[in-house]
């Protein structure tokens, strides 16, 4: 290794060819105009002219399919500096799993959100939330399906440093990103709780020192019109300034074909519509101050103002289910297409009488503001501070059933204000030894009140099901305080050892008015459930990374990650209003990481093993309701069971012949619980649940893409790629229902962009060209019916791209 190599927390930026950079680690490329069996030093590129490692001062990365024969470089991949341990080093050394993908390769994507890049990330599956715009991302046996507010997720999201703490808002618009670093496994260290199956890290583009910008429309199937733009604006000398937004509709590629012969007060009729379009404004600006040749300030504003359609549901309800029995049976008994849905649309609010609003949509509002400061003190180290608040407003009428039949009709609506600050200090001590050490809040309040009307229940004698809503309410407060540090020495030339820990502490307080009827509360009886609890737990990470020679790397690392405790917002009783224990991770990794001399080829391995203990799970459960004192059902969340999961890696990347890149991942992983008991159906007793699968969990992900760059003409250049990626069949409900399977599919896309000399780019793209028809998120409620979501059908676009 040649000593201890670091940089400051700003990574240089990234390339490699075009596509998916895979290895184990947060993948930048280089942009140089070295031979390719020449590394580039990052302690040089630091020394001459970059204290801070900045990314602009390499210049704009152009096209990664044109930067080799265009910049007279040596065909190769090419040189890679990595962050996921929060500093910079080579890729090839670094010690954790992480696939990486630049802004190029995400462009390739022609994706809105991170679902699209989850086919090339081995033991990966990112959904949604089944009938919300929401993340379910799971990584290595590890998972968040669920939509409750109070609940954390498995797996972090941080975007420029700035943690996402609820599935709501993770599914992030890709424009005017300058990479994303998928990091697999636990993370609790450096990252902190809610890492247990590992950390999606987006860094966003900076201001850079030139005047220019980008604009982006496109149009693809069910009408979606896509508006995208992008300008940097040097203001002065060191001050900059950069902006990006898009703007996206569309119809949405299921239709409303059911109108259900029922009463439904205010409802609107089926159409033959297409319906589950978006509706979205998102944009970014960025103030960048360069105070000194070693000081700089960064100030972010976000905004997002999203009014799509309330997201529809497929009926898949099995036979014996309630819905079945009272005429509403699931697509696998009707032989309804899965595309062909209904949903209950009808004006109103969380208030009216009969109808929460779901021909409004889901309207959620994004403001955050942003401030990073980093400061390099010469021969010491680097000094970086974070800081941001962000609010998220949210109204989420939906109809779950697919059916125009007003059975089970409800909104959420809530205010979520998030609050952080970071300072880390990261220093080279000696050409030996080296230390990252810092210290973090993270804070959050909730005010959260639901409606929902419960329809079903006049089939079943209630005649005031339609007007009688039950209502609930939630308070939550989290004040989380860290400290952390981790260190690596180097023993020998070849050798080193790092050990890291992190200490953990939170307070958590909670409220609940459980589900209550309206008129009974409107008499001014509606219960509360109170509670506060406080939460502390220390993560450690270990191992060694080795040079057996040059080219070829190994590693090991044994890390903790662990899922924070606390409350379930669907409390009914003061018995589910006390509070869950924190879940937690043990994850041993064995990795080799090989590349040849003349860098043409990579292949990166990772086996892992990882148990978790304390699990989080949800149970129905009977309970005697206190204010009527008749028996019900409730859900409650305990730490249920014990789960082992075990698997390898695969990633590799090469050019065989000058402008053709290839890149390849495979996955494979098997899980199991060791210990699950839970109320299997119902009856109040806990049973032996551990036959059970967990939950986003593939056995195989497989994926594959090329790019060939075609020999330059007078007209431009030419460049065409193709991916296929295969994932199998997975649990996505805890109790493993019928008809809830995220299914087997296999996925191809193809796209031909032409580029010509002024910089105009017109690219022409298809996606799920198979025309696979699968089934990605579900629920099941409790023996009433199942809901879910399919992924969209096969689909064309066309983007013309212009550089200014």
């Amino acid at each position: 290794m040649g000593g201890f190599r670091r940089q400051s927390s700003c990574a240089l930026r990234l390339a490699v060819a075009g596509l998916l950079c895979s290895a184990s680690n947060a993948a930048l490329a280089q942009t140089s105009d070295a031979p390719a069996d020449t590394a580039i030093d990052p302690d040089t590129a630091v020394d001459q002219g970059n204290p801070l490692g900045r990314e602009e001062t390499l210049g704009p990365a152009q096209p990664d399919s044109v930067q080799g024969r265009s910049q007279g470089q040596a065909t190769g991949l090419e040189d890679i500096v990595v962050t996921a341990r929060r500093v910079s080093e080579s890729l090839q050394e670094t010690p954790v799993a992480v696939t990486a993908f630049t802004s190029q390769a995400i462009d390739n994507k022609f994706a809105a959100d991170i679902r699209a890049l989850a086919g090339d990330v081995p033991n990966m599956v990112i959904t949604n939330v089944p009938g919300f715009n929401a993340a379910s991302i799971g990584i290595r046996g590890q998972s968040t399906g669920d939509i409750i507010l109070t609940f954390e997720p498995a797996v972090g999201v941080v975007v420029d440093d700035f943690v996402l703490g609820h599935v709501q808002t993770q599914l992030f618009d890709l424009f005017d990103v300058e990479r994303i670093e998928v990091l697999r496994g636990p993370q609790g260290t450096l990252f902190g709780k809610n890492t247990v199956g590992g950390v999606v890290n987006v860094i966003t583009k900076r201001p850079e020192t030139t005047l220019g910008g980008q604009i982006r429309l496109g149009y693809a199937s069910f009408d979606t019109k896509d508006v995208k733009a992008s300008l940097n604006l040097p203001i002065t000398d060191g001050l900059y300034f950069r902006f990006a937004g898009s703007f996206q509709e569309s119809d949405g590629y299921y239709k409303l074909t059911k109108n259900n012969d029922v009463d439904e007060p205010q409802g609107r009729p089926a159409t033959n519509d297409n319906f589950g379009g978006t509706r979205y404004f998102n944009a970014r600006a960025k103030l960048l101050w360069e105070a000194s040749p070693d000081t700089e300030f960064m100030l972010t504003y976000e905004f997002l103002r999203d009014r799509g359609d309330s997201p529809p549901s497929v009926n898949e309800t099995p036979p014996g289910f309630l819905f079945d029995v009272v005429g509403f049976p699931g697509i696998q008994t009707d032989g309804t297409d899965p595309f062909n849905t209904g949903t209950t649309l009808c004006e109103g609010d969380i208030d009216a009488e009969t109808c929460p609003g779901t021909l409004l949509g889901h309207r959620i509002d994004i403001d955050g503001a942003y401030l990073r400061g980093e400061h390099n003190m010469l021969g010491l180290g680097t000094i970086t501070a974070v800081g941001g608040f962000r609010r998220v407003k949210s109204i989420l009428p939906s109809d779950y059933t697919g059916e125009n039949a007003y059975l089970f009709v409800s909104t959420r609506n809530d205010v979520r204000e998030q609050y952080s600050f970071e300072t880390r200090f990261t220093s080279d001590f000696s050409d030996r030894f080296g230390f990252t050490v810092g210290a973090m809040y993270w804070g959050q309040t909730l005010d959260a009140r639901a409606t929902s009307f419960l329809g079903f229940l006049r089939f079943l004698g209630d005649p005031t099901a339609l007007s009688d809503p039950n209502q609930s309410t939630a308070d939550y407060k989290v004040d989380s305080y860290a400290v952390f540090g981790e260190a690596e020495y180097d023993i020998s030339d070849p050798l080193s050892v790092f050990f890291g820990a992190r200490y953990t502490m939170e307070d958590k307080s909670f409220s609940v008015r459980p589900q209550v009827r309206r008129s009974i509360i409107e008499t001014g009886f509606w219960p509360e459930y109170s509670d506060s609890a406080s939460f502390e737990k220390p993560t450690i990470r270990a191992g060694y990374r080795w040079e057996i020679t040059p080219g070829i790397n190994n590693y090991f690392t044994y890390s903790q990650g662990y899922k924070s405790g606390g409350y379930n917002e669907q409390a009914m009783s003061a018995t589910s209003a006390l509070p869950f224990e924190e879940e937690t991770a043990d994850s041993f990794e064995l990795g080799f990481k090989t590349e040849t001399p003349d860098r043409r080829a990579r292949l990166n391995l990772a086996g892992f093993y990882v148990r978790y203990n304390d699990l989080q799970r949800d149970a129905v459960v009977p309970f005697v309701d206190p204010i009527t004192g008749l028996p019900g059902q409730e859900t409650r969340t305990t730490n249920a069971g014990k789960a082992e999961v075990y698997g390898i890696e695969v990633e590799g990347s090469a050019v065989p012949v000058e402008g053709l890149t290839l890149g390849a991942s495979l996955g494979w992983q098997k899980a199991k619980y060791l210990e699950f008991f839970t109320d299997i159906d119902g009856d109040g007793t806990n049973e032996d649940a551990s036959f059970l699968g967990l939950r986003n969990v593939p056995e195989w992900t497989v994926g594959g893409n090329a790019r060939y760059q075609l020999p330059p003409f007078d007209f431009g250049e030419i460049d065409i790629g193709a991916d296929i990626n295969y994932q199998s069949e997975f649990e996505s409900v805890t109790l493993n229902a019928p008809f809830t399977q995220g299914q087997a599919r296999t996925l191809v896309g193809a796209s031909i962009n032409w580029t010509d000399p002024s910089g105009l780019r017109v690219s022409l793209y298809g996606r799920n060209l198979l025309d696979e028809t699968y089934r990605v998120a579900a629920n099941s409620v409790a023996g009433l019916f199942n809901f879910t979501n399919y992924a969209p059908p096969r689909s064309f676009g066309v983007e013309l791209w212009l550089d200014y």
